[in-house]
C-alpha cells in the first residue's frame, strides 16, 4: 500500500492574498508617512510664527517711548525681500518684520493691535496649504482675530487656529 504525500508549497489564490494582504499594509505605511509630512510642515509654519511674534514683541519693548507707532491692525499686503521704511524706528520694525513673515510663511502677512489700555497683539496670517482647500486671505483685522481666538492675557495670551482658509497666530502681551 502506497500512501500519498499531501501536496506540498503553496497555491497561486494563496499567493496573491498573501501578496493583496502586502499591499494594503503597505498603502497603509505610505499614507502614514505623507500625512506625517503634512503635519511636520505645518509644525514648522507654527514655530517661525512664534518666532516671528516674538520677534516684534522685542522690537516693541526695546522702543517703547514709540509704541503707538507699531499699532497697525490691518494685514498690510508686503513684498518678500522689499526694502524697509527708514521713516522711523517703528516704521522700519514693522516694515522689515512683515517682509519676513512674507518671505517665511506661504501668503504670510502680519498686523499689530492695541487691545486695552496696557495690553497689545501680535498677529499672523499664512496660507498652510496642505491643510486648506483654498489659498489664504487678509480679510480681517488683528482686533477682531485676538477677539476670535482668545488671546487676552487673561486666556493665556496666546491663541491659533483657522478662520476659513488660512491659519491665525495671535500672541498678545503686556507693554
Amino acid at each position: 500500500m502506497r500512501i500519498r504525500n499531501p501536496e506540498r508549497g503553496f497555491t497561486l489564490l494563496e499567493v496573491l492574498i498573501a501578496l493583496l494582504v502586502l499591499s494594503f499594509g503597505l498603502l497603509g505605511l505610505a499614507a502614514l508617512q505623507a500625512y506625517s509630512v503634512k503635519a511636520n510642515q505645518s509644525a514648522n509654519f507654527r514655530s517661525q510664527a512664534t518666532a516671528l511674534a516674538g520677534m516684534m514683541l522685542d522690537n516693541m519693548r526695546a522702543n517703547r517711548a514709540n509704541i503707538g507707532s507699531y499699532y497697525s491692525d490691518n494685514y498690510a499686503d508686503v513684498v518678500c525681500g522689499a526694502a524697509p521704511d527708514t521713516s522711523s524706528v517703528a516704521a522700519r520694525d514693522l516694515s522689515v518684520w512683515r517682509a519676513q513673515i512674507r518671505c517665511q510663511l506661504p501668503l504670510g502677512r502680519g498686523a499689530v493691535a492695541r487691545i486695552s489700555d496696557n495690553e497689545m497683539a501680535v498677529c499672523i496670517r499664512w496660507s498652510d496649504s496642505r491643510w486648506e482647500s483654498a489659498s489664504g486671505s487678509a480679510a480681517g483685522v488683528c482686533s477682531d482675530d485676538a477677539d476670535t481666538f482668545d488671546a487676552s492675557i487673561a486666556d493665556g495670551g496666546t491663541g491659533a487656529g483657522a478662520d476659513g482658509q488660512v491659519s491665525v497666530f495671535v500672541v498678545s502681551s503686556r507693554m
